[in-house]
């Protein structure tokens, strides 16, 4: 396992500069490691998306 995917598993996310996208005024993005949904949330600061789940489960997918 690279040391990457294990800082991901304690939640230090890496941005893909090179992907970001403005929608609806924002900037969203992936984590370049895990492709983890990230959305910046004030200048430099980016959080995890909380994606819901597409079945009927109250899961959600980070």
């Amino acid at each position: 396992m690279k040391i990457a995917h294990l800082a991901c598993a304690f939640g230090r996310h890496s941005v893909d500069m090179s992907a970001v996208r403005r929608i609806h005024g924002g900037s969203v993005s992936r984590c370049r490691h895990c492709a983890t949904p990230m959305e910046e949330s004030m200048p430099h600061h980016w959080t995890v998306q909380y994606v819901r789940d597409a079945g009927l489960a109250d899961r959600i997918l980070r």
